[in-house]
């Protein structure tokens, strides 16, 4: 596993200040018609299109559109894949408002593809919505807003603790940064609940729905989702809308060894209509 300096963290929190600010989290009509445009003609498979409405808004300065640039930048849709090119529209993106961008940012650096870089994965996750933290991966407050501190803090860190904390945060952020609302469900009105509990020791995903206090297993191995019975034809949206992305995420990342078997991390994800 590959150490980043100080100054790459420092750069890269450098990156958010110089970029120009955003409406954070407002989402407007022509952000979400720039992003539609794109995304369009990516699935019609006219790249020079997608590429042209991509830049209109970039130009706009839609952070929306930000994201999805990194995005297709990250996974070679329709431009030559280049993760440095993805880390600045993410970083632009995260500027603006969109908070995934982080966690995009954090799955990325906790790639083993791209080294990986622990600390750069583990900062970004710091700069997210939260979710997925834990006790064994928490540094004091003084370095969760100094790049310097923070990778010294890290340098101190057994290089067990520090491949488990990685493997932690690519995990999550893969999960929370690709997880969507579920189509169906948003055509009917419907909201919903999945509390996701990670056991990365064993390695296993489990998911309980709402206010349930079972939870289902879910796995590479055994991919059972959880059903509500009583809930008809709209059973298991919110669930199934996680399987394709938690089942990702477990195979992205090798788990390492040495991470204690009772070890759990808890994030709960609410799909909101707005």
């Amino acid at each position: 596993m590959t150490f980043p300096t100080a100054a790459r963290c420092l750069a890269l929190l450098a990156l958010l200040v110089l970029l120009p600010a955003g409406q954070a989290g407002a989402v407007t009509r022509a952000a979400q018609e720039a992003v539609h445009e794109v995304r369009m003609r990516i699935d019609a498979r006219d790249c020079n299109g997608a590429v042209e409405r991509l830049k209109a808004g970039l130009k706009a300065g839609h952070p929306e559109v930000a994201l999805l640039a990194g995005s297709m930048y990250e996974h070679g849709i329709c431009l030559k894949a280049s993760w440095d090119n993805a880390v600045t529209f993410y970083a632009q993106a995260h500027q603006g408002g969109q908070m995934e961008a982080a966690e995009r940012l954090a799955a990325g650096f906790a790639d083993p593809a791209r080294g990986p870089d622990a600390a750069a994965a583990l900062w970004w996750q710091l700069q997210g919505r939260g979710g997925g933290r834990t006790r064994l991966c928490t540094v004091s407050r003084q370095a969760e807003t100094d790049p310097d501190r923070f990778v010294a803090e890290l340098k101190t860190w057994e290089p067990t603790r520090l491949a488990a904390c990685n493997y932690i945060a690519g995990v999550i952020s893969t999960i929370s940064s690709e997880v969507k609302y579920p189509g169906r469900a948003r055509a009917y009105g419907l909201g919903g609940e999945v509390t996701l509990r990670f056991l990365p020791g064993v390695p296993r995903i489990e998911l309980k729905k709402g206010d349930s206090e079972t939870y289902q297993l879910y796995g590479v191995i055994d991919g059972d989702m959880l059903r509500d019975r009583d809930s008809g034809p709209m059973a298991g949206f919110f669930e199934q809308s996680m399987r394709g992305v938690v089942d990702y995420a477990l195979r992205r990342y090798p788990q390492p060894a040495g991470i204690a078997a009772d070890a759990q991390i808890l994030v709960k994800y609410v799909f909101e209509l707005q």
